[in-house]
């Protein structure tokens, strides 16, 4: 009989539900769109890992820093950015309103525990780089067998 981890099995399902609800976020009726240039978008992302933290990058074009929202838990990313712009211009005979919508949203299992409070972001060239520090790993304690 083989045995199976059921954590492996319960990081599993939880990806299977990440990616369907995704796939759910994606479709067209659950988009707020506004024209074709806006609505909500899933940002491109990488994440790797090192022994002591996890990086996450997402490229978030066209934004204002001060329109990013981090949320994070000890095993979950989520990035929110909703961007506005109005402009008006009145001239003789005609006047002119554009209102812009959009946004980004990305919600990412992270591979490793993490301390959601001493997380660092910086956002330079459109590009957010996220650190994680991992949390300490519990050591085991040894026991002999009598």
């Amino acid at each position: 009989m083989v045995w199976v981890d059921p954590f492996d099995e319960m990081r599993r399902m939880q990806r299977e539900m990440d990616r369907m609800f995704s796939d759910v976020l994606r479709r067209p009726e659950m988009q707020s769109n506004f024209g074709s240039e806006s609505g909500w978008r899933e940002p491109l992302a990488d994440m790797w890992e090192t022994d002591d933290a996890v990086f996450v990058t997402l490229e978030l074009p066209g934004v204002s820093k001060d329109d990013i929202k981090l949320n994070i838990t000890e095993n979950q990313l989520e990035v929110s950015v909703d961007f506005h712009k109005e402009e008006k211009e009145e001239k003789s005979g005609y006047k002119r309103f554009e209102r812009q919508y959009r946004g980004f949203y990305r919600a990412v299992s992270l591979p490793a525990k993490v301390i959601p409070d001493k997380a660092e972001a910086t956002y330079k060239n459109g590009v957010l780089e996220i650190k994680l520090p991992k949390a300490e790993k519990k050591k085991g304690v040894q026991v002999k067998v009598k």
